[in-house]
């Protein structure tokens, strides 16, 4: 007995596309990282790729952070401030100043 059996595939061309368009630019940063790496790192053991590795990310953290530290301490001054400012005990000191100032 043979059955017959319909069905039909919707493909998006377009949804496709875009997918691949999202993920492309991630996959290929993700194996151009590994290729660099593994070129950088291949005569090394694994011992020495940690340490180097770690040397690496500490130099790269130390520079990030001098070249921002002033925009770094002015954010986290305001966002000091900010949490400062809605506390109770800033808004009675406040109120005293105000009323001792009278402004």
């Amino acid at each position: 007995m043979e059955h017959i059996v319909q069905f039909a595939i919707g493909i998006d061309d377009k949804a496709i596309q875009e997918r691949i368009k999202e993920h492309a630019y991630s996959d290929v940063l993700a194996k151009l990282t590994k290729n660099a790496v593994d070129s950088v790192f291949a005569h090394t053991s694994a011992y020495s790729r940690d340490i180097m590795w770690k040397t690496m990310m500490g130099d790269a953290l130390q520079s990030f952070l001098e070249e921002r530290k002033d925009e770094i301490i002015d954010k986290a001054a305001n966002m000091l401030a900010d949490r400062f400012q809605r506390t109770k005990k800033y808004r009675e000191a406040m109120g005293v100043a105000i009323e001792k100032d009278g402004e």
